[in-house]
């Protein structure tokens, strides 16, 4: 039977069941024995030919909804377990229930975030629910809504994941990520080498590269060792000079894609000392040799007053947006930076107290 859309009902006789498909992918399944529906495990990909199954009739159709002829697929949704259905499922629903709550970008962003972060993905719905319900009948408005989802958000998840950070992941990150982590070496003939190279993952963060840019590599490449024996060991490529004689070129400096940059725990220790200064200098509002570029970074860096008079529009529009934070912005940017700097210091000292306790002596970072 013709749904809606590309939707179809045909009956399954062989088992009892009534079968909801959309452009002939299986969605959703009515147990006629049991009187329950269910959202197909693997909706969407599975295909059956919708002409070889019987047709039913409205009024099973309707009998098994609960007395109401589907109209759209949320109806069918309604109809399953909230454990069942995936995120974009659930937000359907909630933006067919609040449509004055959901329609706000900032509130639908918030919900979406809430329920991506959630570990039980209906417990957070339904809790939800009642929120929005209470937010209806109080006609609270928006800004009170978005606060109440926080603060939901972090009772149910018991973190605060709207927090602005910049981030420090956990583990290894594949994509545009450096990759930092405890390493001994093996064997000094290739240093550049994965297999010359013992790798404490356990303990491994990875960093986003624009990060590591704008934020570590002033004191990355200030401490770089270029003489190291395992920084002058790194081969780039093998060649035959004129006798036969295989030869090596080697990386020279701090290399940024796919290439060991080791760090002695001294090194690391020096890199740390200059971080806890630069979070000193930034806290207290003092300069030191790094704080400038941070300062520019951050947008906290103070503007010249221009004549407006003299400037075009696009110039204008340009110096407002670029220089017209206010105080409590600029120091927000700051605080970021010192947050992440904190950070940052603890897992290297963790990393470096864990490492050399099992033995490895070095410190790699290495790019996308």
């Amino acid at each position: 039977m013709k749904l809606f859309n590309k939707f179809d009902a045909v009956r399954f006789p062989e088992e009892d069941l009534i079968f909801i498909t959309n452009d002939g992918y299986l969605y959703y399944i009515y147990d006629l024995k049991y009187k329950s529906w269910k959202k197909h495990r693997n909706a969407g990909n599975d295909h059956i030919t919708v002409s070889n199954y019987p047709d039913i009739a409205k009024e099973e159709l309707m009998e098994a909804a609960g007395g109401t002829f589907p109209n759209k697929e949320t109806d069918f949704m309604r109809l399953c377990s909230p454990a069942q259905l995936n995120i974009g499922n659930l937000l359907d629903l909630l933006k067919e229930d609040y449509p004055r709550y959901l329609s706000d970008r900032e509130i639908l962003n918030a919900v979406r975030s809430f329920l991506s972060e959630s570990t039980i993905l209906h417990k957070s719905f339904l809790a939800l629910k009642p929120l929005f319900d209470k937010a209806i009948a109080h006609k609270y408005d928006k800004a009170l809504v978005l606060c109440q989802i926080k603060k939901l958000c972090l009772s149910v998840i018991g973190r605060n994941i709207f927090k602005r950070e910049i981030g420090i992941v956990d583990g290894h990150d594949s994509s545009s990520y450096f990759w930092i982590m405890p390493v001994r070496i093996i064997d000094y003939a290739d240093t550049g080498d994965v297999n010359s190279v013992a790798e404490m993952r356990s303990v491994e963060i990875s960093i986003e590269e624009e990060d590591v840019r704008q934020y570590l590599t002033p004191f990355l490449y200030k401490h770089f060792d270029g003489e190291l024996k395992a920084n002058k060991n790194r081969v780039e490529s093998y060649w035959p000079d004129e006798d036969g004689n295989r030869k090596a070129t080697y990386v020279r400096g701090f290399e940024w894609y796919l290439t060991y940059n080791y760090y002695s725990f001294g090194s690391m220790m020096k890199i740390l000392r200059d971080i806890n200064d630069t979070i000193d200098t930034l806290f207290s509002g003092r300069e030191n040799a790094f704080t400038p570029k941070l300062r520019k970074i951050s947008g906290a860096e103070p503007c010249e007053s221009p004549d407006e008079r003299y400037l075009r529009k696009e110039q204008l529009k340009a110096y407002r947006y670029n220089c017209g934070k206010s105080e409590a912005e600029d120091r927000t940017e700051v605080d970021l930076i010192i947050d992440f700097y904190r950070r940052f210091v603890y897992r290297i000292e963790y990393m470096m107290n864990i490492g050399r306790e099992k033995g490895y002596d070095l410190i790699s970072f290495m790019g996308p």
